[in-house]
């Protein structure tokens, strides 16, 4: 059994679309006994650029942030520099996991920011325990600014 990711009821493993809503099921791939979901879309990136001053971008991160999607993200940084966005806020409340290339990413992009600007310019809200345990594990959480949520972000922020 497993269930189904728009509505939440199970289905049998075999089931090409869900009984209840008819969402279509990711495919099943077993590798060395493991049964793993196939999903082309991991992850999924919104990107929203608030006015103002200093001009500040929210990025929602929704999924596991693999290190294929690393050079979506780096592109849409690219991007965010180009438009002159000084500070970025990632909400990475619906992120489950994040590979050593997507933390290195963050880390990364973080400290050109910091050095452009001279202060902490890339905020992280809403950190799931799974993420926030492993950077903190690996010493990652000074790069950033954290915030318990994206409301609790944008209000400190004046946004």
């Amino acid at each position: 059994m497993r269930k189904c990711g728009k509505c939440g009821k199970r289905t049998e493993k075999s089931a090409k679309f869900c009984p209840n809503c008819g969402e279509e099921m990711p495919q099943i791939k077993i590798e060395e006994g493991i049964e793993k979901e196939i999903d082309e879309e991991t992850l999924h990136i919104d990107t929203e650029v608030r006015e103002g001053l200093p001009k500040t971008a929210i990025v929602s991160m929704d999924g596991t942030f693999e290190a294929k999607d690393a050079r979506l993200l780096r592109s849409i940084f690219a991007d965010l520099d180009k438009k002159n966005v000084v500070r970025v806020v990632l909400n990475l409340k619906n992120v489950v996991y994040m590979s050593s290339a997507a933390l290195g990413l963050l880390v990364s992009y973080a400290t050109e920011k910091k050095q452009e600007q001279g202060a902490h310019c890339v905020y992280l809200a809403g950190l799931s325990q799974a993420v926030g345990g492993t950077m903190s594990v690996l010493g990652l959480l000074p790069f950033f600014v954290i915030f318990p949520s994206i409301e609790s972000a944008l209000k400190t922020l004046g946004i």
